[in-house]
């Protein structure tokens, strides 16, 4: 897998949307020109840490940690066989420590995220995701490419391979463009000065996002602190099973459309946008803290965990909250009546959605259930039972 240069806000890779792509290409031509004080980034080889590679003065976070990566990646790749296998791996953004993927991933056999429903003749592997994620958090646990091998159909929330990419840009700026106001006439002032605060740090180019509404600002900006912190959607769950290209184009479904997750996010009144925006710069701070926590939840099993963390990053704001339960409890009673078709059919399916709408009363899981369709949760160190025949 190679890696992409564009990443996501926290709360999104576990819930969606999933479409990185859109943003990457309206965004390309924008440069954040910035003389701020200057970020420096570290790396180190996973199969020897006392590797450090060092990126050098950057203008902001996000070359600090992709020249950092590099390094480390050029060197790595004249290594002599001899030597310890590994990764490149980000040790350091400025003077925050990333934790390495050794204290995020467990030391023994814990629940995955990964659910199997039997009805009749259909079966459905149900597997959350991260949408983000980083190359030494590989290889994934058997039994999710174990249910990926044993089923016919590969379902996506999106499949963004339906989608050309001048479409997915012209579908986006549509979307996305203030009709009349700018960004900076959008935003209350101390927002906006955050806002242009946090750009600096992170190379958001604020100054050349006026058309644009608070809620691209939002995205982006979690886009950009992921990769400064060396996480990726190169690495993340949904695109690894994507570019196996192991399924025809029939055998890929989706749960939901483009259009479907660009109207939840850019149609919200904006008030609602401004308010989303303000809580990612209140937790822009806690970035880190915040996602190894959750990749610590997913990896180790914990739901409760995990569904504390999406609650907490919603903030105590109404409208924060109620774009929260927009962003997963009115999504997940689509999806699951689009899973309970699939287990009224005659086929199998491998079916991947963001961890958090797996979890909790309102999850998918318990939705399924409801309805009558029980599932099995499968360990890390379980067989499959197409495998066990």
């Amino acid at each position: 897998m190679q890696p992409m240069r564009c990443v996501f806000k926290l709360r999104a890779i576990v819930t969606g949307p999933y479409w990185p792509a859109a943003l990457c290409l309206l965004l390309a031509g924008f440069s954040a020109l910035t003389y701020a004080q200057p970020h420096v980034s570290t790396a180190v080889y996973t199969g020897n840490p006392d590797r450090v590679f060092s990126s050098g003065e950057q203008v902001n976070r996000v070359p600090a940690a992709q020249a950092a990566l590099a390094n480390c990646r050029n060197t790595v790749a004249s290594l002599p066989e001899s030597e310890p296998p590994g990764v490149c791996e980000l040790a350091r953004m400025d003077d925050i420590v990333v934790t390495p993927a050794t204290k995020l991933l467990p030391q023994t056999p814990t629940p995955l995220f990964l659910w199997r429903f039997q009805h009749d003749e259909a079966t459905v592997y149900l597997a959350g995701t991260i949408h983000v994620l980083k190359e030494s958090l590989y290889p994934l646990p058997q039994p999710y490419l174990d249910a990926y091998a044993a089923t016919q159909k590969l379902v996506f929330e999106v499949d963004l391979s339906r989608y050309p990419p001048a479409e997915m840009q012209q579908q986006t700026m549509a979307y996305a463009t203030l009709p009349e106001q700018s960004l900076r006439q959008s935003l209350p002032s101390d927002t906006y000065s955050q806002l242009v605060s946090a750009g600096l740090i992170y190379g958001l180019p604020v100054g050349q996002m006026q058309a644009f509404k608070p809620m691209l600002a939002f995205q982006q900006l979690g886009l950009l602190g992921f990769i400064a912190m060396g996480y990726d959607p190169a690495f993340g769950i949904d695109h690894y099973f994507g570019q196996l290209g192991e399924r025809e184009a029939e055998n890929i479904l989706q749960l939901e459309t483009l259009d479907l997750q660009l109207k939840l996010l850019f149609n919200q009144p904006l008030d609602v946008q401004t308010a989303v925006l303000e809580q990612a710069l209140a937790d822009l701070d806690d970035i880190e803290q915040s996602t190894s926590a959750l990749v610590s939840a997913y990896f180790n099993g914990d739901d409760a965990r995990l569904l504390s963390l999406i609650e907490e990053q919603a903030g105590e704001h109404p409208l924060t909250r109620a774009f929260n339960a927009q962003l997963l409890d009115q999504r997940n009673r689509g999806m699951a009546r689009t899973i309970r078709a699939y287990l009224e059919s005659d086929q199998s399916y491998f079916v991947l959605v963001g961890a958090a709408h797996t979890v909790g009363p309102r999850g998918i899981v318990a939705l399924l259930e409801s309805a009558g369709f029980t599932g099995t949760r499968i360990a890390s160190n379980q067989t499959i039972p197409e495998l066990q025949q």
